[in-house]
């Protein structure tokens, strides 16, 4: 009788094991920022709250905005559509050598310069300001088509993740390979 009502308690604990690790839909809690394009279009970058990546929702479309392996350089940016799981854009070169880019799969390229002042900086597209930090707060910047409208989107990105610490609860692990 006893080995009888061990397995049954064996069998019980673990059907409620495999029901429980089978559940779906989870997802973790983003950090959501609402803000509107200049076609008066509103978009939703909800940032993830480790800061490693953003998912970026506009005109019926999902992106994910992230560096490459966690390296916080511009030639690690990477943008890529949610639905389709395929790279949008990539970057390329550095500010400091002046050959800084996003490359989109279309072949349109971005040059980006970087000019600082005392209370911020510019980053400047082919079309002028692409993104604008004056006074320690983001300026309003216009922007001409969707791809200018990402590059905004993930350097307002950079600057959330430049700008905030994430929260005690989030334990981020660094390895040898991502902490430069």
């Amino acid at each position: 009788m006893k080995l009888i009502t061990l397995l049954f308690y064996c069998i019980l604990g673990f059907i409620t094991v495999s029901i429980a690790q089978t559940e779906t839909g989870w997802k973790p809690q983003l950090n959501e920022v609402k803000f509107v394009a200049q076609t008066g279009e509103e978009s939703v970058l909800g940032v993830d709250p480790g800061f490693r990546y953003a998912n970026l929702s506009h005109d019926r479309r999902d992106y994910r905005l992230f560096y490459h392996r966690n390296i916080i350089k511009n030639k690690n940016i990477r943008i890529v559509d949610q639905k389709s799981g395929l790279e949008i854009a990539r970057g390329r070169g550095a500010i400091f050598w002046g050959s800084s880019r996003i490359e989109f799969i279309d072949g349109e390229i971005i040059r980006l310069k970087r000019k600082n002042n005392p209370n911020g900086y510019t980053i400047i597209g082919p079309y002028g300001e692409l993104f604008k930090v004056e006074n320690q707060a983001i300026g309003k910047v216009k922007t001409y088509g969707e791809k200018d409208f990402l590059a905004q989107a993930f350097f307002f990105f950079e600057w959330i993740r430049i700008t905030q610490n994430p929260p005690q609860d989030v334990v981020i692990i660094y390895t040898a390979s991502n902490s430069n």
